[in-house]
C-alpha cells in the first residue's frame, strides 16, 4: 500500500507547535492555579505527600516521595521535582513551609540542600489541616493522570487564599509570574472582609493587608499609593531593604548588623559581601575594617565593623552606600500572573479574592451537599435499625422462614411473604405491612444481635438525633447563602486561631537612599604618560623635585588639581575625557592588590602613586582599541580659555576654542571623521605654526592667519603641497623657537615667513 505524502507548511507547522509548547509550558509548569496557588508538580508533590507521609507518620526519603510523584504523576524528571519539594519545605522562601523537611534543606546563603538520598519529608501539619483534610469530597473532580492509570487533583481545596499567603515565581515562555507572600492572618481577615462586603475598596482591604510579608522579614519601602497601583493591577515594583541595626562590639567598636535580609538577597549573602570587601578595597568605605557572617542558618547576622571613633554620621552614611551600591536595597518586581479557567491573567487583589470566594463558596456548596446526603442516609438507616429492634420477633420469624436473602429482603421492603413460612399465625399479616427502604433493609440484614442490648439501642438513639441535628445544620447551611458564608468565616477564624503568626515585614516609605559623597580636599598633582600609554598620578613635589627626568621620559606630563579632569585627544579624530580621581583610586587599587605595595607605607592621601610605579593603560579609562596614537593630552580646566590648534597630513589646518571640549561625556568627536588629523595643541594668535613636508618644504605662518572654528568644521589650507607629498611635522611656537628635524633643531628664524596657502621653501641643513 503506498504511503500518502502530506505537503504541510513549515512555518504554519512550527508557528502552531511553538504555541502548542508555550501553552503547556505556562498552564502545565511555570504559573499556579488562582484558586489554590500551586503549580502542577506543587499540587502532585503535596497529593503523593498525603497518602504517603502524612504528618502523624514518620518522614520520608525524598528519593521515595520524588519517584512516587514521577511515576505516578508527573513524568518530567526528578530534578524539578525534587527542587518544587525543597522550595516547599525552606522556611525562609514560605512564612508557613507546606512540607515539613528533616535533614540539609540548604540554607537562606545559597547553598543548596542535599540530595534527595539523604534527606527525608512529610507533609506540614498546616498543610494537611488547611487543605487535605477536605479533599475526600472532590474525588469526583480527579482526572486521569498521564497514563491512565491513576486520577489526580485539579486543584487543592486550601481553606484559605494560597496564592497569597504563599506566593509563586515562575518563568513560562514569553511570560511570567512573581507573586510575593502574605501574612496569613492578615489575608484571611481581608477575604473576610470581601465576604462580609464584595463591594469593599481597594484602600479598605490594604488597611487591612497592607502589603507583601516575606518570611526573611526586612523593609519594604513603598508608599501607600505604590501599594494601592500594585493591588490595583497586579504589576508594580516595590523597594525591599534588609533591617540594619548598630552594635557595640566593645573596645570603643561598633559593628553594622544585617539581622533581617530583603528577599531579593536569598542565595546572595557571599556576593553582598563579597561586594562590600569591594567597596571597602576601593576606598568607598574607607571606616570598615572587618566584614564577617556571623549568622546562623537563617542568615543572621552579617556584620561589617567600623573603626574605634566613626561617627554615627559616618555610620549612617555606611548603611546608605549597603542600600545603594551593596544591594542591601534592591526592587522587587510584582507580577501577580496566574492560571484562572485554564488561561494566564494578570490580576489584582480584589480580583483574586472575588474568584477564590466564589471557589470556595463551590467547594462548600458540594461539601455539604455531599454531607447532608451522607447523614440523611445515615438517619434512613438508623430509623430503620431502631425500627427493626420494636418488632425484632418477626424479622427473626422472617428470616427463620426464608430459604434464602432475596426472600427476606423482598419481605422487608415490598411485604412478599410469598417464599416465606411462618410459625406463628398472624406474623404473615404483620409482615405485609412492612415497607423498610433498600438501605434499611440491608442494615437490618447485617445487623448483629448485640444491638438488641439496652446500651446499644440508647447509642442507637444517640446516633440518630446527631445525625438530625447535623441534617439541620447542613440543610440550613444550603438554603442560603449568607449561612454558608457565615460557615466559611468561622472556619478562616478557627485557622488563623490555631497557625497565624505575627507579621515579619516592616511597611513604611523611607523614600529615597541619600549617600553623601566624602568631600574631596583639592590637592596639586601631576599626571604622567609614557611612550608606552601608561598613565599615572603623582604628587606634584615629586613632578617639582624629577622634571628633567619627567620631560625626558615621558610623553605628557602636567600638573592639576586631584578634581580636574583630563582631555585625551587621539588620531581617531574623538577626544575622551578621565577623571582624575578616577585614575588615583584605580591605580590605589592595584597598587593594594599588588605583593610590591603590600609592605609601603601609604602617604597622607593614602592613593596618589610613586614615579617608578608603572601606571595603569590609558585604554582602560578611553574606549579604544589600543591601535590610535594620541596627538595631545591635557588638563580641561586649563584650557577652557585657550586655542587650539588642528592640522591634518594635507596642508589643512584651523583653530578650536578650548571650551568646545569642556563637557561631561566621556567620549565625544573632536573633528570630522575623515580628517587625517596628525597635530593637536594649544596656540595662542602671536605663535607661528611651522610645518614640514616629506619633500623637505618648510613653511611659517602667523597663526592669526588660521580662521577659528567650530570643533565639526572643516580645516582650510595653510601650505600647497605636491599631491604626493604630506605633511610630516608641525610645530607652534614663537619666533625664538626651533622644530626637531631628526637630531637637528631648525629654528623658526631659518624658515621664510609666507601667508596662509604657501608652498615653502626647501632648506639645506
Amino acid at each position: 500500500m503506498a504511503e500518502k505524502i502530506l505537503n504541510i507548511d513549515f512555518e504554519s507547522e512550527m508557528g502552531q507547535s511553538y504555541v502548542d509548547y508555550a501553552m503547556s509550558v505556562i498552564t502545565e509548569r511555570a504559573l499556579p492555579d488562582v484558586r489554590d496557588g500551586l503549580k502542577p508538580v506543587q499540587r502532585r508533590i503535596l497529593y503523593s505527600l498525603n497518602s504517603l507521609a502524612s504528618s502523624d507518620k514518620p518522614h520520608r526519603k525524598s528519593a521515595r516521595i520524588v519517584g512516587d510523584t514521577m511515576g505516578k504523576f508527573h513524568p518530567h524528571g526528578d530534578s524539578s521535582i525534587y527542587e518544587g519539594l525543597v522550595n516547599m519545605a525552606q522556611n525562609w522562601k514560605l512564612p508557613i513551609p507546606l512540607v515539613d523537611g528533616h535533614g540539609n534543606f540548604g540554607a537562606v546563603d545559597g547553598s543548596g540542600a542535599a540530595a534527595m538520598r539523604y534527606t527525608e519529608a512529610r507533609i506540614s501539619k498546616y498543610t494537611e489541616d488547611v487543605c487535605m483534610k477536605d479533599l475526600s469530597y472532590f474525588k469526583d473532580r480527579f482526572i486521569p493522570n498521564f497514563d491512565g492509570t491513576e486520577t489526580e487533583p485539579t486543584f487543592l481545596p486550601f481553606q484559605v487564599p494560597n496564592i497569597l499567603v504563599s506566593g509563586s515565581t515562575g518563568i513560562a515562555v514569553g511570560m511570567a509570574t512573581n507573586i510575593p507572600t502574605h501574612n496569613l492572618g492578615e489575608v484571611i481577615d481581608a477575604t473576610i472582609a470581601y465576604l462580609n462586603n464584595p463591594g469593599i475598596s481597594l484602600g479598605e482591604l490594604l488597611d487591612i493587608m497592607p502589603g507583601p510579608d516575606f518570611a526573611t522579614g526586612g523593609i519594604i519601602n513603598a508608599s501607600r499609593d505604590d501599594l494601592l497601583g500594585i493591588y490595583e493591577t497586579g504589576l508594580g515594583r516595590l523597594k525591599v531593604r534588609g533591617k540594619v541595626e548598630v552594635r557595640d562590639i566593645g573596645y570603643g567598636r561598633k559593628s553594622i548588623c544585617v539581622t533581617e535580609l530583603p528577599v531579593t538577597m536569598i542565595g546572595g549573602t557571599a556576593k553582598f559581601l563579597d561586594t562590600v570587601a569591594e567597596l571597602t578595597r576601593n576606598r568607598e568605605l574607607p571606616a570598615v575594617v572587618d566584614i564577617a557572617d556571623r549568622g546562623d542558618k537563617n542568615g543572621e547576622c552579617l556584620c561589617i565593623d567600623v573603626k574605634k571613633g566613626t561617627s554615627d554620621a559616618e555610620i549612617e552614611n555606611i548603611i546608605n552606600i549597603l542600600y545603594k551600591k551593596a544591594g542591601l536595597e534592591d526592587t522587587y518586581g510584582v507580577n501577580i500572573n496566574c492560571i484562572n479557567d485554564g488561561k494566564p491573567e494578570v490580576m489584582g487583589l480584589k480580583r483574586i479574592l472575588k474568584i477564590y470566594t466564589d471557589f470556595k463558596y463551590d467547594l462548600y456548596n458540594t461539601k455539604y451537599t455531599k454531607l447532608l446526603a451522607e447523614q440523611e442516609n445515615v438517619r434512613e438507616v438508623k430509623e430503620g435499625l431502631l425500627t427493626a429492634v420494636d418488632c425484632i420477633d418477626l424479622i427473626i420469624e422472617i428470616l427463620r422462614g426464608s430459604k434464602k436473602v432475596a426472600d427476606a429482603r423482598a419481605c422487608l421492603i415490598h411485604g412478599d411473604t410469598s417464599n416465606i413460612k411462618f410459625r406463628f399465625k398472624g406474623s404473615e399479616a404483620d409482615a405485609k405491612e412492612l415497607h423498610f427502604t433498600e438501605k434499611q433493609a440491608d442494615a437490618i440484614l447485617a445487623m448483629r444481635l448485640q444491638k438488641l442490648i439496652g446500651l446499644e439501642i440508647d447509642q442507637l438513639k444517640k446516633e440518630l438525633d446527631e445525625a438530625e441535628k447535623l441534617i439541620k445544620k447542613y440543610s440550613r447551611l444550603l438554603s442560603g447563602k449568607a449561612a454558608m458564608m457565615k460557615q466559611m468565616i468561622s472556619d478562616m477564624e478557627a485557622i488563623k486561631a490555631k497557625y497565624a503568626i505575627p507579621r515579619r515585614s516592616v511597611i513604611k516609605d523611607c523614600g529615597e537612599v541619600v549617600v553623601k559623597k566624602a568631600e574631596v580636599v583639592a590637592t596639586e598633582v601631576a599626571v604622567l604618560l609614557d611612550r608606552f600609554y601608561y598613565i599615572k598620578v603623582v604628587d606634584a613635589g615629586v613632578y617639582d623635585k624629577n622634571t628633567e627626568q619627567i620631560t625626558r621620559d615621558y610623553r605628557f606630563a602636567f600638573k592639576c588639581q586631584n578634581t580636574d579632569r583630563v582631555a585625551v585627544f587621539a588620531n581617531n579624530s574623538n577626544m575622551y575625557t578621565i577623571k582624575v580621581l578616577d585614575i588615583i583610586k584605580l591605580q590605589a587599587k592595584k597598587n593594594t592588590n599588588s605583593k610590591s605595595s603590600s609592605s609601603k607605607k601609604p602617604s597622607s592621601q593614602g592613593l596618589i602613586g610613586r614615579l617608578n610605579d608603572k601606571g595603569i593603560q590609558i585604554f582602560e579609562f578611553c574606549n579604544m582599541d589600543g591601535k590610535e596614537d594620541i596627538l595631545y593630552m591635557g588638563c580641561v580646566e586649563q584650557f577652557v580659555d585657550k586655542t587650539f590648534l588642528f592640522a591634518d597630513k594635507y596642508g589643512f589646518a584651523k583653530r578650536v576654542a578650548g571650551n568646545n571640549f569642556d563637557v561631561t561625556r566621556k567620549s565625544i568627536a573632536a573633528s570630522k571623521a575623515d580628517e587625517e588629523i596628525i597635530y593637536i595643541g594649544l596656540v595662542d594668535e602671536s605663535d607661528f605654526v611651522v610645518a614640514r613636508s616629506q619633500e623637505g618644504f618648510y613653511i611659517r605662518v602667523a597663526a592669526a592667519e588660521i580662521p577659528e572654528k567650530g570643533k565639526g568644521a572643516g580645516c582650510i589650507k595653510f601650505m600647497s603641497i605636491a599631491d604626493t607629498d604630506n605633511i610630516e611635522e608641525v610645530a607652534v611656537g614663537s619666533i625664538k623657537d626651533s622644530i626637531t628635524v631628526g637630531e637637528k633643531e631648525v629654528a623658526f628664524t631659518r624658515i621664510k615667513p609666507v601667508r596662509r596657502g604657501g608652498k615653502g621653501t626647501k632648506l639645506r641643513l
